[in-house]
């Protein structure tokens, strides 16, 4: 069990280190934007099982955002078209296309702050934090910043799946039953609007790495040394 004192600066120093990563973000938001955004466009290109799907990621403060739209379709854009403008925190457009309907395309606006750098910078808290050795705490960090971009990359595919490609859309990839369609609202309710969703993940996270390594340790150190291994013959 940790002293009180221990737990007191573990829960100051994590609050600080938050503060700071969210003070310092308006200093590299461009950044972080553009390597969400191309993160994305390498996970989510092909999407998943259905290779004739693909989500693009594109930015909407672009001086030509007309013209990223045309680059990444085969066809021509409709008579008239405008993009969706930039609203708030949201900063990505998402371009979603499947390549068996190619005069359809479907355009959902996302937020790269919310969706990618608040649950990175709460895991990224946590983890530095953690009042263990630093050579375990790396660990923490690695592991930890591994599940989280997948956390990042999973609810982004809710949020395609939902409103896009299995919606009733002319370019969906599939159509699922009521049931599903009711479990994806609720998903999309709770992993993409529901802003508390970008904290409690990455707590939930750290803590299922920091006790896995504890355990993984504990193990080791338990284990006679008569009981290693034996190499096959």
């Amino acid at each position: 069990m940790h002293e009180p004192k221990a737990i007191a600066r573990f829960a100051i120093l994590s609050m600080a280190v938050y503060a700071l990563l969210t003070w310092l973000f308006p200093l590299c938001e461009r950044e972080y934007a553009a390597w969400f955004r191309g993160t994305g466009n390498v996970a989510l290109t092909r999407f998943w099982f259905w290779p004739e799907g693909s989500v693009r990621f594109l930015d909407l403060h672009s001086s030509d955002p007309v013209g990223d739209i045309r680059a990444c379709l085969p066809g021509k854009l409709p008579r008239g078209f405008k993009p969706p403008e930039a609203e708030g925190v949201k900063d990505t457009l998402l371009l979603l296309q499947n390549r068996e309907t190619p005069a359809h395309f479907g355009l959902l606006r996302t937020s790269s702050r919310i969706m990618g750098f608040t649950p990175i910078a709460v895991l990224l808290s946590l983890a530095l934090a953690t009042p263990i050795r630093w050579r375990r705490r790396f660990w923490v960090l690695l592991w930890g910043l591994v599940l989280v971009h997948v956390f990042i990359v999973a609810r982004l595919t809710v949020l395609v799946v939902n409103n896009g490609f299995a919606a009733d859309k002319p370019y969906a990839l599939f159509h699922p039953g009521r049931f599903a369609i009711d479990l994806l609202h609720r998903l999309d309710e709770v992993m993409t609007d529901n802003p508390t969703f970008s904290y409690l993940v990455p707590v939930f996270l750290w803590l299922v790495v920091w006790m896995g390594l504890e355990l993984w340790s504990s193990l080791g150190r338990n284990q006679p040394a008569g009981d290693a291994p034996r190499q096959p013959a």
